[in-house]
């Protein structure tokens, strides 16, 4: 998909992932769980042991569970990667699997642009964008207000839907 847009003087685009992307996306990885590992009672090495195996724990299940999703890199206009966004087009819609955007870049309106921008692309299909969301975090703020409905939930998680009766 080629997107590009202007946030708070943040252009950006979406390319394709490659395995050189690899060290970027753990380092991501690391920055969403550096809040939680701070208080987990690891050392630094510890920590960094522990998130490179959760890494790759996580993309195996993504690979598993979603084979034909599509990993995208958002990158700034001068090529510096900014987050990345991960999804599923089947049959039934569109999955939300992951999106994530560098700590020093969020607030900036980039994932509710690039979310928006799958939302239009599911208008035009006729179809629904699913995801799930752990309860209780900024995350589910911006879904619920991009349109997501609850359909189900977990101890943890929540499911949620976009149908195109908001955007």
């Amino acid at each position: 998909m080629a997107a590009t847009a202007q946030m708070q003087d943040t252009a950006y685009h979406l390319r394709r992932s490659v395995a050189a992307d690899e060290p970027f996306l753990l380092k991501l990885y690391a920055e969403s769980r550096a809040e939680e590992l701070a208080h987990a009672g690891m050392d630094a090495w510890q920590r960094e042991v522990f998130v490179q195996m959760q890494f790759r724990v996580r993309q195996a299940a993504y690979n598993a569970a979603h084979p034909t999703a599509l990993d995208e890199i958002i990158c700034a206009d001068s090529g510096l990667p900014l987050g990345r966004v991960l999804t599923d087009r089947t049959a039934d819609g569109m999955c939300l699997i992951d999106i994530a955007i560098v700590a020093q870049m969020q607030k900036q309106g980039i994932g509710a642009r690039v979310i928006e921008e799958l939302q239009q692309e599911c208008r035009a299909q006729g179809c629904q964008m699913r995801l799930q969301v752990l309860k209780g975090t900024p995350a589910e703020r911006l879904y619920r207000r991009l349109g997501f409905r609850l359909v189900a939930e977990d101890a943890l998680r929540r499911q949620m839907v976009w149908d195109g009766t908001k955007i």
